[in-house]
């Protein structure tokens, strides 16, 4: 199935935020970095801060939630405990 337009550049601009997760990126650099208008970002932009995965800083660039951030934890703590487990079957099935 084919993503929408729309949901493919929110996407895109979502993972422009990657190049500085702390700072952030301003809405110009985020546009220009993907060939879309700054209007384009500013609508995208409203849409990821409306589900909270995005945040506006007070130096006006806009960076990943605390809400992403812990998604992303999440998922870390989620694949070091997956690891863990392969690694601990491994260990039993060893042959020795």
């Amino acid at each position: 199935m084919a993503a929408s337009k729309k949901g493919s550049r929110v996407l895109k601009v979502f993972k422009a935020l990657e190049a500085h997760p702390i700072i952030g990126l301003s809405n110009k650099e985020i546009a220009d970095g993907l060939g879309l208008t700054p209007t384009q970002v500013s609508r995208d932009l409203d849409d990821l801060i409306a589900e909270g995965l995005v945040v506006k800083l007070e130096n006006g660039n806009f960076a990943y939630s605390v809400k992403t951030l812990q998604i992303a934890e999440r998922f870390r703590k989620q694949q070091e405990r997956l690891q863990s487990k392969i690694q601990e079957i491994g260990r039993r099935i060893e042959v020795e």
